[in-house]
């Protein structure tokens, strides 16, 4: 088949300049070349597409219907081609962007609306969702995950980082003695996210830290069920700082152990290697301030 797509716009140009010696000037190629795939277009059809003669050519009927259709294929080819490339003025065209559920009133969606408003002519999707997508078989741009990358033919890079807190509802807190230290915190309910181990590690002022391991009977699939559960009072959590302030602010929640922090997770961006640098990827991943890093 693209062979056959070959010889058909060598055609074209053949019919259009009127001659192989202008054609093979315009393509670039010997007026030999340009005859041979001329004639083994015929040998394929099974029928002469041109009349030669020492002087000029001219199109048979079959030539003619032929050449009307390949002019067509070649104007929608073109029509294709701008239509998805990265030289316009005004970028356009659609980008996929998927985020984790925990993400969905980060701080990170400011720059997401500003990507949107500096480029309306781009159709953005964004799929809010906790299962890794796999970019390539889902047709995704560009994904934002937290925690560690694993080694891919993807490009990353780190971009920020999701800052936790450990909180749990003033009615549970009542219901246990008061802790002195992150270990004490083992025996309590945890309520735990699926998708990360049943364990956190806590920082304090000092840069010191510790590890607890904790088992729970409550396991949730997204951060804003667990932080729910944890309002009421079925145990600790550890939501995003920013999902939790109004809650903190008001009473709904209150913060264990406030001396002591809960490490934070690293936010990546991670896209396609063969990104271009005027690509719609590029545009948003310079709006994150990333740059070309694996």
């Amino acid at each position: 088949m693209i062979d056959d797509l070959r010889r058909i716009a060598i055609f074209a140009e053949m019919a259009r300049q009127g001659s192989f010696r202008g054609a093979a000037k315009v393509l670039g190629l010997s007026p030999s070349v340009v005859s041979y795939h001329v004639s083994q277009l015929e040998k394929q059809v099974s029928t002469a597409l041109v009349y030669r003669s020492t002087r000029k050519l001219t199109l048979t009927h079959e030539g003619e219907i032929l050449y009307q259709h390949a002019r067509d294929m070649l104007t929608s080819a073109r029509e294709g081609l701008s239509k998805v490339s990265t030289d316009n003025n005004e970028p356009g065209g659609k980008l996929t962007v998927t985020l984790p559920s925990a993400l969905t009133r980060a701080p990170i969606n400011y720059e997401i609306a500003e990507f949107c408003k500096l480029h309306r002519g781009i159709e953005v999707h964004i799929l809010y969702t906790d299962a890794r997508q796999d970019l390539i078989a889902n047709g995704i741009d560009i994904a934002l995950r937290v925690g560690d990358m694993e080694d891919s033919s993807l490009k990353s890079k780190r971009i920020g980082q999701v800052e936790r807190k450990l909180v749990c509802s003033p009615e549970y807190w009542a219901q246990q003695v008061e802790p002195n230290h992150p270990q004490d915190l083992a025996s309590w309910h945890w309520i735990k996210l699926a998708m990360l181990p049943s364990s956190r590690t806590l920082i304090n002022t000092d840069k010191q830290s510790e590890q607890i391991t904790f088992s729970s009977h409550l396991t949730v699939d997204n951060v804003e069920a667990m932080t729910q559960f944890s309002i009421l009072g079925l145990g600790l959590a550890t939501p995003p700082d920013f999902l939790v302030e109004e809650a903190l602010n008001s009473g709904t929640l209150v913060e264990v152990l406030q001396e002591w922090q809960v490490a934070p997770i690293p936010l990546y961006a991670v896209w396609h290697a063969n990104a271009t640098d005027n690509s719609n990827i590029r545009r948003l991943l310079n709006l994150l301030n990333c740059s070309d890093t694996v």
